[in-house]
């Protein structure tokens, strides 16, 4: 398995490291440390204050500097990941579109990013890294919040019975089988309104409702067979970002959230991947979000 790590060496990098080595320890492979050196930016003084204009080379000095500590820095973070078989690359350019790039370029596996806890203005102002990256990736990724998942305790996998849920479900069997984690399925029931007379649409639903229990019983089985402990709960809700952010904040034991960024819930959405953008931004686990094609 290859795994991207975009590492900016912040408190959030080890983790992401550790993150990273632990899913290389069990299925194999390797990982790719990717660094993105933010360009030097100079805005020159008025002309009237008569102050030259620094030469281009010295910001491309400047720049060659920092892309030889970033490299030094990174044959550090190697050894750290031995025995596990590692690359390191650096480029000049703004993270998140580098990020990007280089996704598309190694064609990894699965990518491992941090999230920095930010303020409201700042996220208003700049954005977040991690949130560009998680929203235009085509990917698995897991982003690390919170703490690191350690893949020993309970996942949660957010299941809405869409095609990207199906692969959810397939990738999540495959990734999740060389660790020691119990499973549990999450579906929010969504209200459906059916205009037809009401005792009618009552047993419209309970039908379609019973249909889909039984389903997620084919589903748990899967689990079962792979020798996963497994349950699945059901709730109901209007908003199923809302119950899945609960449901997360009711369990305290939890390892990590997984959830498809382009799965459908309920009726089909005017606005695709809303519901994993709002749990992305609220959840304090670390989440593996599939991205549905």
């Amino acid at each position: 398995m290859k795994v991207l790590v975009p590492v900016d060496f912040s408190e959030i990098t080890n983790a992401t490291l550790r993150t990273a080595k632990r899913i290389c320890e069990a299925h194999g492979g390797e990982v790719i440390l990717f660094h993105a050196v933010s360009p030097v930016l100079y805005i020159p003084y008025p002309e009237s204050l008569s102050v030259d204009v620094i030469d281009v080379k010295v910001l491309q000095d400047i720049e060659t500097k920092k892309r030889r500590e970033a490299e030094e820095k990174l044959k550090g973070l190697q050894e750290f990941l031995k025995p596990v078989k590692s690359r390191a690359l650096v480029e000049v350019g703004d993270p998140r579109d580098l990020i990007l790039e280089m996704e598309e370029k190694e064609d990894p596996d699965i990518v491992v990013i941090g999230s920095h806890r930010k303020g409201l203005v700042e996220k208003i102002l700049i954005g977040s890294t991690a949130e560009k990256v998680v929203k235009h990736s085509l990917k698995p990724m897991i982003v690390i919040k919170g703490f690191e998942p350690t893949f020993s305790r309970k996942v949660v996998l957010a299941y809405d019975f869409s095609k990207t849920a199906e692969d959810m479900t397939d990738f999540a069997l495959r990734f999740l089988k060389p660790f020691r984690v119990s499973v549990e399925i999450l579906h929010v029931e969504e209200p459906i309104d059916i205009p037809v007379v009401e005792r009618i649409g009552e047993a419209i639903y309970a039908k379609y409702r019973e249909e889909k229990k039984k389903y997620m019983r084919t589903v748990e089985g899967r689990f079962r067979e792979a020798g996963f402990e497994v349950s699945s709960v059901f709730r109901e809700g209007d908003d199923p970002a809302e119950e899945i952010v609960r449901r997360v904040r009711e369990d305290g034991d939890l390892d990590m959230l997984l959830m498809g960024s382009r799965g459908l819930s309920g009726l089909k959405r005017v606005i695709l991947g809303s519901t994993s953008t709002e749990v992305f931004r609220r959840v304090d686990i670390p989440i593996l979000i599939y991205k549905g094609r």
